[in-house]
């Protein structure tokens, strides 16, 4: 089951952020995340129990991926693309453009992204402490 997060689900929020980001919890302050309008995260639940999320920032015309992360046991089973396409389906009409940085190493995860249509755009270098990143996007054209 795919939700909206709330700030009740802070604590499983910062678990599974330091999965990827050991200072997620410096990075990001739930108080204030939930406290935007335009930040969103969405949960994957499995039995009661949080397995999964993406945020995001839905500013004017456009959405930036800042994390999306599933549990290592449940990797591999669709819930990242679930969670990909959830974001997308509750898309205001006003979005024209997706984005996000992606380590040039994590080979998975750019094959996640360009299933669904997002390019490399350009590489950031030293984005990440060891490693370099892709910007990756895609427009979208709106009737």
């Amino acid at each position: 089951m795919i939700r909206k997060a709330n700030i009740k689900d802070k604590e499983d929020i910062i678990r599974l952020g330091n999965l990827v980001n050991h200072n997620f919890s410096n990075v990001y302050d739930m108080d204030e995340y939930f406290s935007n309008d335009y930040n969103v995260i969405y949960l994957d639940i499995e039995n009661g129990k949080i397995i999964g999320m993406i945020m995001a920032i839905i500013l004017y015309e456009s959405c930036e991926i800042l994390n999306i992360v599933v549990e290592d046991n449940y990797r591999r089973k669709g819930i990242a693309s679930n969670l990909m396409d959830t974001l997308i389906s509750e898309f205001p009409e006003s979005i024209e453009i997706l984005t996000l940085e992606v380590d040039v190493n994590n080979k998975n995860a750019i094959k996640l992204y360009q299933k669904f249509g997002l390019e490399i755009i350009n590489t950031r270098k030293d984005y990440y402490e060891n490693s370099d990143a892709y910007l990756m996007g895609v427009k979208y054209e709106r009737c």
